[in-house]
């Protein structure tokens, strides 16, 4: 597996193509699976422009001995600020499956959808949940296999269930996005948030940017969200964020994708959902409350509600296994195909 990281005086910045580096992670007890790297052109209509970009996509075949004659297949969406590196303990805990997961337009090597003139256009939650649907249509993903969000892909995915119909087998959302941040609880920290990235988009662009990548800024994230993280967990969660955190194309994309993760929620969407939803919050997830969980589940249609104990929101570094083997169990009650 390769991705381009280029050493800034801050956090890595996608530009020249390097190894990714995984530390050890035996708290997941699975190998770690190799994917396949290829770009697939994806085009789109919205505000009645054609749009279009080349997706950077990882594909991580079965494991021989694990492998059904028709594997499951499952496609993961990846949260903001990340790109398809912070799926990976997910997919090493589903050896059965067939793993799809792209770098979401203006994240790792794919680059903003842009008109054929070059022209950009703003990056909403509507968009990537187009984005989601052109991205299934091409690979002859829907009925009989899973879709997955992580975090700011909850709210991706949950769109573009609530908006575009496709007949996926299931949903699952892993560390979903359930309460209103600027409300509650919540609020003081999604204030500090929200005031540290109007000053990026205030500043000159390269002083913008350092800013965005600031390692400083990077620690706090990671005191933030971190919940009972051993030295391994914690030595592992900060390579990765160093090395990828910092993995956005430009400022301007990174911005809009802020504002579509902070403006909208799973809840927004949850009543239109007309497949069954599995949601995986951790316990301890510090941008959720049990109340707002509790909503999103009873607003689904077909909505159940699995708590991952022990985790905060990056159940995908702290408990990886035990998403995965709710997503197995999950994906055997929906009829996915080869599960």
């Amino acid at each position: 597996m390769f991705h381009r990281v280029d050493t800034l005086a801050c956090v890595s910045k996608t530009a020249t193509t390097t190894p990714a580096r995984f530390l050890p992670t035996p708290w997941v007890n699975y190998p770690r699976r190799e994917a396949s790297e290829s770009r697939l052109d994806i085009r789109l209509e919205t505000a009645g422009q054609q749009v279009g970009t080349e997706v950077g996509l990882w594909t991580y075949s079965p494991h021989q001995e694990k492998r059904p004659a028709k594997p499951p297949r499952i496609l993961l969406i990846h949260g903001f600020r990340g790109d398809h590196h912070g799926m990976q303990l997910i997919a090493d805990a589903l050896p059965e499956y067939e793993v799809f997961v792209p770098d979401l337009p203006g994240y790792g090597l794919t680059q903003p959808l842009r008109g054929a003139d070059g022209t950009r256009t703003e990056h909403t939650v509507e968009l990537y949940a187009k984005f989601v649907e052109a991205l299934a249509e091409k690979l002859g993903l829907g009925p009989g296999d899973l879709l997955l969000g992580h975090s700011f892909g909850t709210i991706v995915c949950s769109a573009h269930a609530a908006l575009h119909r496709r007949e996926w087998a299931g949903l699952a959302l892993s560390a979903p996005v359930t309460n209103n941040v600027f409300a509650g609880r919540l609020l003081p920290g999604a204030a500090v948030v929200e005031l540290y990235y109007r000053l990026s988009q205030l500043l000159p662009e390269t002083a913008g940017n350092a800013f965005l990548r600031s390692p400083t800024i990077l620690e706090v994230t990671n005191v933030t969200l971190g919940v009972g993280w051993d030295q391994k967990l914690t030595d592992y969660v900060r390579d990765q964020h160093r090395q990828f955190f910092g993995g956005y194309t430009d400022r301007q994309t990174l911005l809009e994708s802020y504002r579509a993760s902070s403006r909208y929620t799973v809840a927004d969407f949850a009543a239109q959902i007309d497949l069954p939803t599995l949601l995986l919050p951790g316990a301890k997830d510090n941008l959720s409350t049990v109340a707002g969980r509790m909503a999103v589940r009873d607003a689904l249609p077909q909505g159940q509600l699995e708590i991952i104990r022990g985790s905060g929101h990056l159940v995908h570094y702290e408990k990886p296994v035990q998403v995965a083997r709710a997503v197995r169990r999950f994906g055997r009650e929906v009829g996915v195909t080869g599960a």
